[in-house]
């Protein structure tokens, strides 16, 4: 038998949520998220990349994209490029 109650979206999840109400029945807890699958080796492949965060200056962080562009590079590979200068 179906059930009379509205059927949950997100805009009426986020409701519930902003009114202080409990809403992690909603979600399955049981299982942890974790990329890739059951077979050894499945799922996405790591960068060997480590994410950092940087405070720049707007001077320095405008330069480093116009080096960039002008390379046509990304800006993290620009900054790593110049990180290697330095060793």
């Amino acid at each position: 038998m179906k059930s009379n109650s509205p059927k949950t979206t997100a805009a009426n999840l986020e409701q519930h949520f902003d009114a202080g109400e409990d809403v992690s029945h909603y979600c399955d807890f049981s299982r942890p998220v974790v990329w890739g699958g059951v077979r050894p080796g499945s799922g996405r492949k790591k960068l060997g990349n480590v994410r950092k965060q940087v405070m720049l200056s707007n001077l320095v962080a405008e330069k480093i994209s116009r080096v960039a562009a002008r390379k046509k590079q990304t800006f993290s590979s620009t900054v790593e490029a110049a990180c290697a200068a330095l060793r």
